[in-house]
């Protein structure tokens, strides 16, 4: 077994990000290992609050990384390390809680099976994630009005649909101008595939969509909500529509998106729509233990 020396620190130089992300694009390649959204914006911007990094290394190589970054509802942790690999996971998890106070609430997202790793650090099952993909184009149409997102002028009225639609989310919720501008700042932002309902004078829904480049594109809707003073008016199934129309329309050969499997509305919609489920990604949660002196 080859010795590691695993390492945490609350930032990172650029020469280290620039290693960390050759890293973690080796992973991507070899087996589709990934930091989700959440976790990646926060590496390629640099310290926030509550960062945290875990780097397991051996003669300067970095063998395995793991990230914690602050959510809406406490801190998110994930970790990359090479396939078959089942033992690295635990060693940066445990140096990454450590440095956590124990009143914190942790979220570890994990795409295989780590119930074993999770329960030996005290973590226990959570949400569970799907990602659902379909072909395009799509037979659907919608013809419900939206406008592309304005940069410089939407922000404030979209942050607060956004954060009354996902006030109970860990990542999508709670969100703040300056998350919003990482977003905006992010190479694949396109404004004219973030599309904006408005009805009643005020925004009422929103398609945001991301394009994945690779053997061929994948279009993501990568958030969709209706204001909750707006539901039950099916602009659930036409924001979506609208934006895998968009999709289509730029090129992309297939859609993903994520959903929480327990949420079943969303869920039919998404199967109604042609989506199947391509895989599941586990939470496992570290509740708080209460407050440290």
């Amino acid at each position: 077994m080859v010795p590691l020396r695993v390492r945490t620190q609350p930032s990172l130089s650029p020469a280290e990000r620039d290693d960390i992300a050759a890293f973690l694009e080796l992973a991507m390649q070899h087996d589709g290992a990934r930091l989700n959204d959440h976790l990646l914006t926060d590496l390629n911007h640099g310290r926030t609050d509550g960062f945290w990094a875990a780097i397991a290394s051996h003669d300067g190589s970095i063998r395995g990384y793991a990230q914690a970054s602050t959510a809406n509802d406490g801190v998110i942790v994930g970790c990359v390390v090479p396939a078959g690999d089942h033992s690295t996971p635990a060693l940066l998890l445990r140096a990454l809680l450590a440095e956590l106070p124990a009143s914190t609430r942790v979220t570890w997202w994990s795409s295989d099976a780590s119930a074993t790793t999770a329960a030996e650090l005290g973590m226990r099952a959570d949400r569970r994630l799907l990602q659902m993909t379909r072909s395009l184009p799509i037979p659907d149409t919608s013809d419900v009005a939206v406008r592309p997102f304005r940069v410089g002028v939407d922000e404030a009225e979209w942050l607060a649909l956004n954060n009354a639609a996902f006030a109970w989310h860990g990542e999508q919720g709670g969100w703040d101008l300056a998350t919003l501008q990482q977003r905006e700042r992010e190479p694949w932002f396109a404004p004219e595939g973030f599309l904006l309902h408005e009805r009643e004078g005020r925004l009422a829904a929103f398609c945001w969509t991301k394009l994945h480049s690779g053997a061929s594109l994948v279009g993501e809707i990568y958030v969709i909500a209706v204001h909750p003073q707006f539901h039950g008016l099916g602009l659930g199934r036409a924001l979506t529509v609208a934006g895998l129309q968009h999709l289509q329309s730029v090129g992309a050969a297939s859609a993903m998106l994520f959903v929480d499997a327990d949420n079943a509305s969303a869920v039919g919609l998404y199967r109604a729509l042609g989506f199947d489920v391509d895989h599941a990604d586990q939470s496992y949660l570290r509740p708080p233990q209460g407050d440290t002196p």
